[in-house]
């Protein structure tokens, strides 16, 4: 039989800083509109001042509210949304013809009992801790995968590839025209007592593998690990520190797995 998630305040939590650029960018949500399901989404805009302001915007309302109206499976549910989060693009760009090229990555993990799955678009990254170890579960749409590739391959070297000015070009996003790749859980990954997912833009890049995990590895609440997360990229104190959101969820190390209903 399957089982159910409690699922209360101190599981999630996200915020954003905005580091050393003039505007903020970035936009995130939860929603859990739609029974049995709980929603993440991050978008990271681009376009320039208010077009990523208005694309991130855009990307996460119209996802949510589509991703409750939609149809059919978790996994179909969150490509129609996807879907219908660009065309939202194409239309606004269409209407704002001086906004065109806005867009944004978009990252959403649905919780569903007690299994997840997500979808993505860009460089915005989806981890998940569990048993000490921290690990990517979505592929990387920017030319970082294929400058270590060339790096391995020993066309390049660490350290030409590391500064590459196309480093952090984008490959895909949602920007209202088609989309080249889209990185979709193959099937429902379960989750286990003690695991934390971890949704971001790539502000956070600033902070290693291990010192992401070193926070993780304090028993916290979810709010909090946001926070330390957020102040350690601070603390860098780096040049240029793009924005940076962090959103958190954690299943608790003791759980009997019963659903709770829930508002915001």
């Amino acid at each position: 039989m399957a089982t159910k998630l409690i699922i209360n305040e101190d599981q999630y939590a996200g915020d954003r800083i905005q580091g050393q650029r003039q505007y903020q960018q970035d936009d995130f949500g939860f929603d859990n509109r739609r029974a049995g399901d709980f929603l993440m989404i991050l978008a990271d805009g681009m376009g320039g001042h208010s077009g990523g302001d208005i694309a991130s915007d855009h990307v996460v309302t119209t996802f949510m509210d589509s991703y409750h109206n939609a149809n059919g499976t978790v996994k179909e549910r969150l490509f129609e949304a996807l879907e219908t989060s660009n065309q939202a693009i194409a239309a606004y760009t269409e209407k704002h013809p001086d906004l065109m090229g806005m867009g944004s990555t978009l990252v959403a993990v649905v919780i569903n009992k007690d299994k997840m799955q997500w979808i993505s678009v860009g460089d915005s990254p989806l981890w998940i801790y569990n048993n000490g170890e921290l690990s990517r579960l979505n592929a990387d749409h920017s030319m970082k995968p294929i400058l270590e590739e060339q790096v391995k391959l020993g066309k390049l070297t660490a350290k030409d590839a590391a500064t590459h000015p196309d480093r952090n070009m984008l490959r895909s996003a949602v920007v209202g025209t088609y989309i080249k790749y889209i990185d979709q859980s193959p099937e429902a990954l379960e989750l286990f007592p003690g695991d934390t997912i971890l949704l971001a833009s790539d502000g956070i890049f600033t902070l290693s593998d291990t010192e992401i995990s070193q926070i993780f590895k304090k028993p916290l609440a979810s709010k909090k690990m946001v926070k330390k997360l957020l102040e350690a990229v601070e603390k860098k104190n780096t040049r240029y520190q793009d924005n940076t959101t962090a959103l958190v969820f954690q299943i608790p190390k003791k759980t009997n797995f019963i659903k709770k209903i829930f508002k915001f």
